[in-house]
This record gives structure tokens, C-alpha cells and sequence, in this order.
């Protein structure tokens, strides 16, 4: 009877222990001793910079250096020479952003984008690891460094996946009604592409590829359940904490289905 017991108890424990995932060989680097804070509600508004730090296979150790933008820059205007201000900037670009992102392509006919689904991609969120989120306000010339968790996506599909510019992701909460619902911590619509010329960017996803971003921690007192939205596809249940009026201040209501 008592080999029984054991037996049970140990079949119980292995069921319990969390099933490995692609993720968790992944090394992420950064500077350990960086004073990060979270990101106010409507913090963001006015700062440049992606959530994404890296694009490709070779994922045995990746720098958290993000990406500024996925969108190509325009070339400087002719005879533009660069002021001591923009050098400094410069400089401290080169240790918290990329220097571009060289994936984006150009396409004459609207891009039909593939959508991410759990067909395609397998999202995971690693909530208990915190790592840094960079970004910049051109405007006060300020660096912001940000508490945030690293997300990991995977084309686990036979194709490359036609993506468009997926800068920052949002969360899904569960709310009072029992659904998931899409939830920013601004009241922006500032990240969207204009002008109808979004359709003609895209870049690829190629297949056994992996996408490492991060997305800041929210502030608050209560707890709740949170998923990861892309699209179509959502990633591993969480707990987090966040504030009940960030919920009611929401400028737009989605329920992601």
C-alpha cells in the first residue's frame, strides 16, 4: 500500500512540473545593476522605440538591445551635418537600440499579411523573469528604462509568415464579464501606421525563427489573469498585478475572442 502512495504522489508531482518549452535554454543579457521603474499609465505617449530585440534561430544568448523602429527612416536631407547634441544621442543609441531594422521590405501591391494563430506560432510569456524595456522622447531627450518581461514567438509552421509592423503587442485581461479583453496602458492611437501605405511594408517570419520582445509590467495592488494578444493567437496563461482604473479608463472596448 505504501509503494502505492508513493508511486501516486510522484506521477502527481511529475503532472505538476511545467512542461519545457523552446524559451527556457534562451539566455537573455543585460546590465544587472540598471535602476528600472514601471511605466506610468499614458507614460508612454511620445516615446520612440519597439519592443523587439531580436529576430533569428541562433537564440543560445541574446543582448536586450531593442529595436527603434521597424519602419526604414528617411535619408537626411542633402548637406545635413550633425550637430554635438544628435552625436551624443548617437552614441547612446548604439548601446540600447539597434541601428536598424534591415527586415522591413517594400512591396508596389497591397502586403496580405498572414495572421498568427496557435497553426502558425507558439507565444510564451516568461512573467517571473524581468528585464529592461528602452525607450526615447525626442522631445525632452530622456532615456527611460522600464520593468518588463521577455515574450518568445515561434513560426513553428513550414513557411515564412508575411508579418507586419508588430512593434509592441497588448495585453489580454479577463475582466468582471468572464472575457478577455485587449488592454494598453495608454489612451494613444500614436503607434499606428497612416496614410494607407501600411498595406506595402512587411517582413518575414521565417519557418523555426523566433521573435523576442518584451512587454512592461503593469503597476497596482490587485491581481489578475492576463494573456498575450497577437492577432489571433494567444500566449500561455499569467498572473499580474495591475490597477482596476486602468481597466475603466480604457479609451476603446475589444474582446479578443
Amino acid at each position: 500500500m505504501k509503494t502505492f502512495y508513493f508511486v501516486l504522489i510522484l506521477v502527481f508531482i511529475i503532472g505538476c512540473k511545467e512542461e519545457k518549452t523552446f524559451a527556457d535554454d534562451i539566455v537573455l543579457t543585460f546590465p544587472k545593476d540598471e535602476k528600472l521603474t514601471f511605466q506610468q499609465f499614458n507614460e508612454g505617449i511620445g516615446e520612440r522605440g519597439t519592443g523587439i530585440f531580436y529576430i533569428g534561430k541562433d537564440t543560445s544568448t541574446i543582448d536586450v538591445k531593442y529595436f527603434d523602429s521597424m519602419i526604414p527612416a528617411p535619408p537626411p536631407t542633402p548637406g545635413y551635418k550633425i550637430d554635438s547634441i544628435n552625436l551624443q544621442n548617437q552614441k547612446m543609441f548604439s548601446k540600447y537600440f539597434h541601428n536598424s531594422f534591415d527586415r522591413m521590405k517594400y512591396s508596389e501591391k497591397p502586403v496580405i499579411f498572414d495572421s498568427l494563430s496557435e497553426n502558425n506560432v507558439k507565444i510564451i510569456a516568461k512573467t517571473k523573469d524581468t528585464i529592461p524595456k528602452y525607450t526615447f522622447n525626442y522631445d525632452n531627450e530622456k532615456l527611460k528604462k522600464y520593468k518588463s518581461f521577455p515574450v518568445f514567438i515561434k513560426n513553428i509552421s513550414s513557411r515564412k509568415l508575411l508579418l507586419t509592423d508588430l512593434k509592441n503587442l497588448p495585453l489580454a485581461f479577463l475582466n468582471d464579464k468572464n472575457k478577455w479583453q485587449m488592454l494598453w496602458n495608454e489612451n494613444s492611437m500614436g503607434g499606428c501606421l497612416v496614410g494607407g501605405w501600411e498595406n506595402h511594408y512587411y517582413w518575414e517570419l521565417e519557418p523555426d525563427e523566433i521573435l523576442v520582445l518584451s512587454i512592461n509590467f503593469l503597476t497596482g495592488k490587485q491581481k489578475g489573469k492576463f494573456k498575450i494578444w497577437s492577432g489571433n493567437s494567444l500566449s500561455n496563461e499569467f498572473t499580474m498585478n495591475y490597477e482596476k482604473q486602468t481597466v475603466k479608463i480604457q479609451s476603446h472596448y475589444y474582446e479578443v475572442k
